[in-house]
């Protein structure tokens, strides 16, 4: 007789959302890309523990585990895709960019979670306007989550 009786892919745990309420975090704000900002590379974003990493990402942040090593998976969430790495890297050092549609959809999103994103600002970059908010996630790998402003 099987130790398991369910197979893993029946377990869907659920998020509550930050007010201790049971409803389900909504996911509206779609996520085009994810580039690294400064020395970062995308597909090794530093973690210190990779289990706790891919919880993290897929139940606070909403991406999918596509593969996973010892200490390396691929997450992905719609077009972005992120490769997790335990390294030598400090994760305070790291920094991304996600490119999304509907900033102020994710920015309910992530508060919902309890993650306290920042307001959400217009600023410039390459002579063009985003509208960003920034957050951190548990080992301090800062999230910068922003989408092109409208023309004035």
């Amino acid at each position: 007789m099987s130790r398991n009786r369910w197979p893993i892919t029946t377990i869907r745990p659920r998020l509550l959302a930050a007010d201790g309420s049971d409803s389900v975090i909504k996911r509206n704000a779609q996520f085009v890309g994810a580039f690294a900002i400064g020395a970062s590379q995308v597909d090794a974003v530093p973690v210190l523990h990779i289990g706790p990493a891919i919880a993290f990402y897929t139940l606070v942040l909403g991406f999918e585990l596509r593969s996973r090593g010892n200490e390396t998976a691929t997450l992905a969430r719609g077009g972005a895709t992120i490769g997790l790495q335990v390294n030598d890297q400090d994760p305070q050092q790291a920094s991304f960019y996600f490119s999304v549609i509907d900033v102020d959809a994710l920015h309910h999103e992530l508060s919902a979670t309890g993650i306290e994103p920042s307001e959400i600002a217009v600023q410039q970059h390459d002579g063009k306007s985003y509208r960003v908010c920034f957050a951190r996630e548990p080992y301090g790998v800062c999230f910068c989550f922003g989408e092109p402003a409208p023309e004035a």
